[in-house]
């Protein structure tokens, strides 16, 4: 049998030690900062926008495994949306680690989508502000483009 709990750690291990999407983007049309005073974690995230299409979505940053992994995991899924897409994903993504069983758009606890792997950072309650910060800079980032 399966022990879930080491395939979600081994995937969130394989996002922090190998993240996806890592770097500066030169010709990014957004920059969007994001810091937790608390624990230190920090993101940068470079978006390039074409029109309201998030073309392509990168980071660079330093923090606990859970920051770094849900960034990797986050800029894989949100690149090639438009920005209303992108925003609902955020959403989402916020209502499942507040506790939401089921959110639209959103994979399940039995998926096979490595989101799914943030789920069980929900019971702990001090780290899903580490699981957020990407999504809540991503949120951010997209506001700045459509209101500069």
């Amino acid at each position: 049998m399966t022990n879930y709990r080491e395939v979600y750690g081994e995937i969130l291990a394989d996002h922090h030690e190998c993240p996806r999407n890592w770097g500066k983007l030169t010709d990014a049309t957004e920059e969007e900062k994001g810091y937790n005073p608390l624990c230190g974690d920090q993101v940068t995230l470079f978006l390039k926008m074409t029109g309201n299409k998030l073309e392509k979505c990168t980071f660079e940053g330093e923090g606990c495994s859970i920051c770094m992994a849900s960034a990797s995991i986050m800029t894989e899924r949100v690149q090639g949306h438009t920005s209303e897409e992108v925003a609902k994903m955020v959403e989402g993504f916020r209502e499942k680690m507040q506790g939401a069983e089921v959110v639209a758009g959103m994979p399940s606890e039995t998926d096979e989508d490595d989101i799914v792997a943030l789920y069980g950072v929900k019971r702990f309650p001090v780290r899903i502000k580490c699981a957020l910060l990407p999504w809540t800079t991503l949120k951010k980032g997209l506001e700045h483009h459509e209101h500069p």
